[in-house]
């Protein structure tokens, strides 16, 4: 309690200037709200709103680079940089307001994370978050994925832990948490006692639970298919026949037909391993009718139709190592 107190005090000390210099004309309407709950949504809408603005404007900028106009990318990075601040600036002004609020030091820990690349505020952000609100389980799963991308595994699986203790059934932490055993699978194999085929087990149920309960969310589907191919890596057969259901699964959700071309060939090579060449060659064809020009899928007809089906002992694709879902940006 004492911590938390000293904490706080030392935040307001540091916010008084900004609470002293009037409000930018964008953000002048925050004045006018008076109750906490109103003043948090509205700054959370100005994060949704302005925060993706500022991604294209970056992405734009990147383009406008690679074709020359070297004096439009600087405008767009500069505008990119302003909707920024006025977010940033937002944040702050809640928090002179609201000091105690453990959603807007989440959130504004986020932000100093990911675009301003300031992690030790980041860190502190969170750190007072949780203090303040012990069962808000977000400030947990943001700690956890700064702890295991530094190196630190043993406090990044004891945050996960504590998140999902809170919030069992939140389909992120279980991503995450899956992630993370799929990556680090020597440092959980350490941590937790456990053998290396176990590691793989558990994290294939972290990822399948996820999908499960986001049913609708196409990219927890399309992970969990995807963690079939890690299973080389932990001296494991994967069972390809499920493999592909998952894959099924993953393009009744697709929304482009970019998604879909990757399930067809997905399927179609965990068919393959599976060495069902009937059911691969279905596949296969179906992601030739969606991107005609795309050889890959070309290239394992011709296999099928010259070479036996190919052997689980081929090397699959390694699991990518991903930044993390942040929940509730």
């Amino acid at each position: 309690m004492k911590l938390t107190a000293l904490l706080i005090g030392v935040f307001a000390a540091c916010a008084a200037a900004a609470a002293a210099a009037p409000l930018p004309e964008g953000l002048q309407h925050l004045e006018s709200i008076k109750d906490e709950a109103g003043l948090l949504q509205a700054v959370r809408d100005l994060d949704k709103q302005l925060v993706p603005a500022a991604r294209d404007e970056f992405e734009a900028a990147k383009e406008l680079v690679r074709t020359g106009k070297k004096d439009e990318a600087v405008e767009k990075r500069k505008s990119a940089a302003g909707r920024l601040q006025t977010v940033r600036q937002a944040y702050e002004y809640l928090l002179v307001q609201c000091p105690k609020n453990a959603h807007g030091h989440n959130y504004y820990g986020e932000l100093l994370y990911d675009y301003f690349g300031e992690q030790a505020g980041a860190l502190k952000e969170w750190n007072l978050a949780m203090s303040l609100d012990s069962q808000f389980s977000a400030p947990l799963n943001n700690l956890a994925i700064h702890y295991c991308h530094n190196g630190q595994y043993q406090l990044g699986f004891e945050m996960y832990d504590r998140a999902l203790a809170i919030d069992p059934n939140h389909p992120d932490y279980l991503f995450n948490l899956a992630q993370a055993y799929l990556l680090y699978f020597p440092q959980v194999q350490e941590l937790r006692k456990w053998k290396k085929t176990r590691v793989y087990k558990e994290a294939m149920k972290l990822s399948k639970k996820a999908a499960e309960v986001s049913p609708d969310d196409f990219e927890l589907a399309q992970d969990y298919a995807n963690n079939f191919y890690a299973a080389a890596n932990f001296g494991i057969r994967a069972d390809w026949a499920k493999a592909a259901k998952a894959w099924q699964a993953s393009r009744n959700l697709a929304r482009t037909d970019v998604e879909r071309f990757f399930t067809w060939l997905n399927e179609g090579r965990v068919w393959i391993r599976e060495g069902n060449k009937a059911k691969a060659a279905e596949c296969l064809k179906e992601a030739v009718k969606l991107r005609p020009d795309e050889a890959v899928p070309k290239k394992l007809l011709a296999e099928l139709q010259q070479e036996p089906a190919q052997s689980q002992s081929q090397s699959p694709r390694q699991p990518t190592p991903n930044k993390g879902r942040i929940f509730g940006r």
